[in-house]
C-alpha cells in the first residue's frame, strides 16, 4: 500500500515479534497500533479497514469496550487538569446526554444517526437550539479526550444543527462556552480572560506575573502557590495600554480561578503562553473554533463589546465600566453601541414598571396621559 501506510513487525529487545503492526497516515497525523494478529494478509486488511473508516470519519478502537460513562469521567480529569472552571456546565450538559444515550451505552451506539436523535428529542422537550450545540460539543469533546488517551482512535464528526439568532457583536453564555470547548488549551485561556475583563487581545496576551498583585502576605516558598486577598488586582501602567492611562482590575472569584490555574503552569514572565513563547497572531485558531461551534463571522473584538454589556446590564456604571476596559473618552465608548434591542426593551418596561412577559398596556396608558 505505497503511499497509504504499511505493515510491519516491531524490533523488541533486539528481537522481531511476530505479530504485525499497522503505520499509516491521515489529514497530516500519524498512527500506529497493533493488528493483534501474526498473519500479514490479515493485518493489511485491517489496515485498509482503518485508513477508510478514519476517511468516513467512523469510530474504530475498542469502541465496544468503551462507555458513555468512561467518556464523561475522561474530559472531567481533562477539564480538572486543565484547571477548565467550566466543568459543572459540562456536568449539566451530561446530565441530558445520559437521559437519553444511558451511562453504560458503548461508544460504538453513539453514531450520528443516534445523535441526530438526540438533538430532535431535545427539540421536542423544549431545549434552546444553542443549549443543544453545546451539549453534542460536549460530547464531541468527551470523544476528543478519548481519543488523545488512545481508548479510541477516531473522533465521530456530529452534524451540528442550524444554531439559533447569533447576535452579532455579542456572546451570550452559551455561545462562549461552546467556543471555548472548540480552542485549543493553549488560547482557552487568553480568550476567557478577555470576556471576563473586556481588555483588548494586545493587553492580555502581554499581560505579566509582575502585573498581578495577589494581595498575598504568605512567604513564597518552594511548593508556593498564592492565596488572594481581598484587595488583589491587575496593574498595568499607562505605557502597556492604547489609551495611555494605568489601569487597574480587581479579582473577582472566576478571574482568580482562572489567574490560579494559569500559576500551576507558568513558564517564564507571561500569563498567558504557547510553551513559554508569546501567543501571537491566532486568527485562524479563532476562525476555526468559531465556525465549528456555529459562530462564524465572530471577532476577537466581541468580547470586548461583551464585557461592557455584561458590566452594563449588571448595574455598574458607564464611568466605571470605561476605568475597567480601558475607554479614555466617552466618544470611544459610545461607538462601541453596548445596547441591543433587549436592553432598550428592558429599559422601557423598568421604567413603566412592567416585565417583558406582561402586555404593554399601561405603557401606552402612561404615554397617553401626557400627550
Amino acid at each position: 500500500m505505497r503511499g497509504q501506510g504499511r505493515v510491519f513487525r516491531p524490533i523488541i529487545d533486539g528481537k522481531q515479534i511476530q505479530v504485525w503492526h499497522l503505520d499509516y497516515g491521515i489529514r497530516g497525523r500519524r498512527y500506529r497500533e497493533s493488528s493483534h494478529t501474526t498473519s500479514k494478509r490479515d493485518a493489511m486488511n485491517q489496515l485498509r479497514e482503518r485508513i477508510g473508516n478514519r476517511k468516513d470519519g467512523k469510530i474504530v478502537g475498542q469502541p465496544d469496550k468503551v462507555t458513555l460513562a468512561e467518556l464523561k469521567a475522561g474530559l472531567e480529569k481533562h477539564y480538572s487538569h486543565e484547571d477548565n472552571a467550566s466543568w459543572k456546565r459540562a456536568a449539566q450538559a451530561f446530565i441530558h446526554l445520559e437521559k437519553f444515550f444511558d451511562p453504560d451505552c458503548k461508544a460504538i451506539a453513539i453514531t450520528k444517526a443516534m445523535v441526530s436523535e438526540y438533538q430532535h428529542s431535545r427539540l421536542a422537550a423544549g431545549a434552546a437550539r444553542n443549549t443543544i450545540r453545546y451539549e453534542v460539543g460536549v460530547l464531541s469533546a468527551a470523544f476528543g479526550v478519548a481519543v488523545e488517551l488512545d481508548k479510541l482512535t477516531v473522533k465521530p464528526a456530529f452534524k451540528q444543527i442550524e444554531g439559533g439568532a447569533v447576535r452579532t457583536g455579542f456572546f451570550e453564555p452559551g455561545e462562549f462556552a461552546a467556543l471555548v470547548l472548540e480552542l485549543p488549551s493553549d488560547l482557552a485561556g487568553l480568550v476567557r480572560f478577555l470576556y471576563m475583563t473586556g481588555w483588548r487581545r494586545g493587553e492580555g496576551a502581554g499581560l505579566q506575573w509582575a502585573q498581578v498583585d495577589w494581595n498575598d502576605e504568605a512567604f513564597p516558598g518552594q511548593h508556593y502557590e498564592p492565596v488572594p486577598g481581598p484587595n488583589a488586582c491587575i496593574r498595568i501602567s499607562g505605557a502597556q495600554t492604547k489609551g495611555g492611562d494605568s489601569r487597574t482590575f480587581p479579582f473577582a472569584p472566576a478571574l482568580s480561578d482562572l489567574l490560579l490555574a494559569r500559576w500551576r503552569v507558568r513558564d517564564g514572565l507571561r500569563v498567558f503562553h504557547r510553551h513559554g513563547k508569546a501567543i501571537g497572531d491566532f486568527r485562524k485558531a479563532w476562525a476555526k473554533a468559531c465556525t465549528t461551534a456555529g459562530l462564524g463571522g465572530k471577532l476577537v473584538h466581541d468580547l470586548r463589546r461583551t464585557a461592557a454589556r455584561d458590566f452594563r446590564r449588571a448595574g455598574v456604571s458607564e464611568g466605571v465600566i470605561m476605568q475597567l476596559c480601558g475607554w479614555s473618552t466617552r466618544d470611544m465608548f459610545d461607538r462601541y453601541n453596548i445596547t441591543n434591542a433587549d436592553d432598550r426593551k428592558r429599559g422601557v418596561m423598568s421604567r413603566f414598571g412592567g416585565s417583558e412577559g406582561q402586555s404593554n398596556g399601561k405603557v401606552s396608558a402612561d404615554l397617553q396621559e401626557v400627550s
